[in-house]
Parts: structure tokens; C-alpha cells; sequence
């Protein structure tokens, strides 16, 4: 992964707004190259390894709460970590969904605008 940044150096003084202006000048300065696919597979089998070994884990811990552990059990607290877990993993799928269904998208429109350039029919109204 490779961070690129390229903007002046931050200053002294100046007001607000100035500041205000360098930041956003920095936000969009900023670019990340990156193989994305790739560390989305890391993520999601990340994701799914954990998610795994918190439900074994939540499967063994006692259903009771100790005394003075605030009074929701174990097993409670290591079930909605595997919630939230898999609730991350379901974003991240849906994101690799949306992403494949874009790439889609720019191929048949790609397609699309090649074959009406090649068409004669594109000029003449019908």
C-alpha cells in the first residue's frame, strides 16, 4: 500500500477558515494505491476466522455472570461480538457485490458505446 500526500506544510497563525482549508486540502491530497481485492480477501477470511473462534468460545463460557462482572454473562457478551462480526462481514460482501455489479456496469456501457459508434444506424433518426 502506498500513501502519497502532497501539499505545503502546515503553518502558524492564520485564521479558521485558513485551517479549515488546509485540512480539506490535505483530505483530498491524500491517495491510497492499493490492490483492493486483495485485502478484501484478507478481510473477509480475517473476518470469518474470527467469527469462528468466538462462537467456540461463546459455546464454553458460563451462562451465569460472576459477581461484580456488571451482571451480563459471558456467553451473552461473546455472542454479540460474533453479531457484530458477522454484521461487519455481511458489509464487507455487500460492498464486493456492489463493486462487482459496477464493474459489470462499465463493461456493458463500454460495450454499449462501442457498438453504437460502429453502428451506421447512429446518425439517421428512425
Amino acid at each position: 500500500m502506498t500513501l502519497i500526500v502532497d501539499t505545503d506544510p502546515p503553518y502558524r497563525g492564520g485564521t479558521l477558515r485558513d485551517h479549515i482549508r488546509y485540512a480539506r486540502n490535505l483530505l483530498e491530497s491524500v491517495s491510497i494505491a492499493a490492490d483492493v481485492p486483495k485485502i478484501r480477501d484478507e478481510v473477509i477470511d480475517t473476518l470469518v476466522k474470527a467469527i469462528i473462534e468466538a462462537n467456540m468460545i461463546a459455546r464454553h463460557s458460563p451462562e451465569s455472570a460472576e459477581k461484580g462482572t456488571g451482571g451480563v454473562p459471558p456467553k451473552a457478551r461473546w455472542y454479540q461480538l460474533v453479531g457484530y462480526l458477522v454484521q461487519v462481514l455481511d458489509g464487507v460482501c455487500k460492498n464486493v457485490e456492489l463493486s462487482e455489479i459496477n464493474e459489470r456496469l462499465v463493461k456493458v456501457e463500454k460495450a454499449l458505446g462501442s457498438a453504437k459508434a460502429g453502428s451506421p444506424q447512429t446518425g439517421a433518426k428512425g
